[in-house]
């Protein structure tokens, strides 16, 4: 998952997770797609004659193993996002990008204090759904 995060920034398309196009890091940073949604509207217009399939949302990062069966990625997804950046600046030369060391952390970048990522993460559906009734 980290290498398809990091591909826009291997490939000198990007300069770093967060501002690069159609990854799913930058879906989770900031969320702007509505699978269900998308289906729905193509279905309206005819582009779409049936969606006979579940309809998958990326997976929820869940923070740590469990005893129980886990849907989501047993993974806090700050320790993602860091671990991306970390994995992001290291140079290899037989790639054209890397995250520059000038760049600070990532949820500095994203202008985010520890506490404020806990809340976004610990309550990421419920401001979600705030936002979109707003944005309604």
């Amino acid at each position: 998952m980290a290498y398809v995060d990091l591909n826009p920034v291997r490939a000198g398309v990007a300069d770093t997770p967060e501002t690069s196009e159609h990854t799913s890091i930058k879906e989770r940073i900031t969320p702007r797609f509505d699978l269900a949604q998308a289906v729905c509207e193509q279905v309206k217009l005819d582009a779409l004659l049936r969606f006979d399939v579940p309809v998958k949302p990326l997976l929820p990062f869940e923070g740590a193993f469990a005893d129980r069966e886990q849907p989501g990625i047993p993974f806090a997804l700050e320790d993602y996002l860091s671990l991306v950046d970390y994995t992001g600046r290291a140079i290899d030369p037989r790639k054209k990008g890397a995250i520059a060391d000038t760049q600070p952390p990532i949820l500095q970048r994203l202008g985010l204090t520890p506490d404020q990522w806990l809340a976004q993460s610990t309550q990421f559906e419920a401001l979600h759904r705030q936002q979109r009734r707003s944005a309604a």
